[in-house]
């Protein structure tokens, strides 16, 4: 996740250090306004694409992550509880197995009482 992060601080300073420059160089740039205008809107244009593109990107990974995480849990889940029936039934048998050495235990003192 950290790759991930790291690569979209890198990309979003780098499309705004190139926006800032291309600005500033059509600003000093001696031509007219209304070609520099042109000249902003077709580099604005440029640019909003460009990270439509990357955050198109973005949320495919984003999509991604989050359904592979879905399945890693939805594994755990079904992982939990196997192992829980498991349990249960070591219980019950442990249950049955208790119940049993009572009754021998029972039995073997009322032999032994007379009771």
């Amino acid at each position: 996740m950290s790759k991930l992060n790291n690569a979209s601080k890198l990309l979003a300073g780098l499309a705004i250090g190139t926006a800032i420059g291309a600005v500033v160089g059509l600003l000093y740039a001696p031509e007219s306004g209304t070609e520099t205008r042109k000249k902003l809107k077709k580099e604005a244009d440029k640019y909003k694409k460009d990270l439509d593109k990357y955050a198109g990107d973005f949320s495919e990974k984003a999509k991604k992550a989050k359904a592979e995480l879905e399945a890693k849990l939805e594994e755990v889940k079904d992982k939990l509880a196997e192992q829980k029936d498991e349990l249960m039934a070591k219980a019950e048998d442990l249950k049955g197995k208790a119940k049993d050495k009572a009754k021998d235990v029972k039995d073997e003192f009322q032999e032994n009482v007379g009771v």
